[in-house]
């Protein structure tokens, strides 16, 4: 097939855990046989077939939100994407919430109204960063109703990714994918090491990232902190190792005995707890953490096998319209 891969961030720029899957779709999707053109934001590029079979969509919204970034002022032209998808079998993947939310992760905790509870009490610079000083919740926009509601499959991360996306949205019985998780099995397992790391947390030190519940439950335990420190945070627990190359991340994982992620809203997937599964930690998670939504053992990489191939054949299949 002719594919128009449409994307906020290119994949093949940015390195980020929804840029993984992302890459690796298309990686497959090439080998599969199929002429994949590629069109972002960042870096700002359009690669187009003048009339591809289908068009693959994903993250279309995925705006920093700082103002050094420029926030939502970045952005596809207008009616880009809403053009794009008139007239051509579209489908749509998410890897966070960004096309159902524009604020920083999703503070609603998915249960949303036609007013946002948050927005009333964002600042102005706030606003101004998200362009829009309206209090409406995001997902009430026509553009946001017609990706999920008009696509021919939407593809999610976790059951519950689908579970949260599909309240927010109000939808019900649209063809939809659960992707299972994208991990690099030759550099994730359990390498035998000794355990001499008794709690390991692997991520941005925030709120959202379950700092606060942390703080709360091993504040006077052995626990290791790796990653960068988020604004208006100040780390007064455990050992913090700063930013670590990813390379060297199951490293530490294979020392750890058990694996701490705790967000304090729902992540679709949290690929690092699938990675500390396989790496041998026992994770000790909360209701918020998508990967542990599967029906399956994380540890087991079997569970994993062909899953972008998986993807790619419920794809052709609806295209072929079997």
């Amino acid at each position: 097939m002719k594919i128009n891969f449409i994307s906020f961030l290119d994949p093949t720029v940015y390195s980020g855990g929804g840029e993984m899957i992302t890459k690796a779709l298309i990686d497959t999707g090439k080998q599969r046989g199929h002429d994949i053109k590629l069109s972002s934001v960042r870096p700002y590029k359009f690669d187009l077939h003048p009339n591809p079979d289908l068009i693959f969509l994903t993250d279309i919204f995925n705006s920093s939100h700082s103002l050094t970034s420029l926030g939502a002022w970045r952005g596809f032209p207008k009616n880009f994407v809403s053009n794009a998808v008139k007239h051509t079998p579209f489908i749509h993947l998410t890897n966070a919430y960004v096309d159902i939310c524009n604020l920083p992760y999703l503070p609603c905790n998915g249960n949303s109204c036609p007013i946002c509870p948050v927005k009333n009490n964002l600042s102005l610079i706030d606003k101004l960063i998200i362009k829009d000083f309206s209090n409406n919740c995001f997902a009430t926009k026509s553009l946001v109703k017609d990706l999920y509601e008009n696509s021919a499959l939407n593809i999610y991360l976790s059951p519950l990714h689908k579970q949260v996306s599909e309240n927010v949205l109000n939808i019900k019985n649209k063809e939809n994918f659960v992707l299972k998780p994208l991990i690099d099995k030759t550099l994730f397992f359990n390498e035998g090491l000794t355990r001499d790391i008794e709690y390991l947390f692997v991520g941005i030190i925030s709120e959202a990232k379950g700092y606060y519940e942390m703080r709360e439950k091993f504040k006077d335990k052995d626990i290791h902190l790796i990653g960068k420190i988020a604004p208006n945070i100040k780390l007064d627990f455990g050992t913090h190792h700063g930013h670590v190359s990813y390379s060297e991340i199951p490293r530490y994982m294979n020392r750890a005995k058990n694996f701490v992620f705790m967000p304090r809203w729902p992540e679709p997937q949290g690929r690092v707890v699938v990675e500390a599964s396989l790496c041998g930690c026992n994770v000790i998670g909360n209701n918020n953490v998508g990967a542990l939504s599967f029906d399956m053992d994380l540890a087991n990489p079997e569970n994993f096998a062909g899953a972008e191939n998986d993807l790619w054949l419920k794809i052709e299949q609806i295209k072929n319209g079997k």
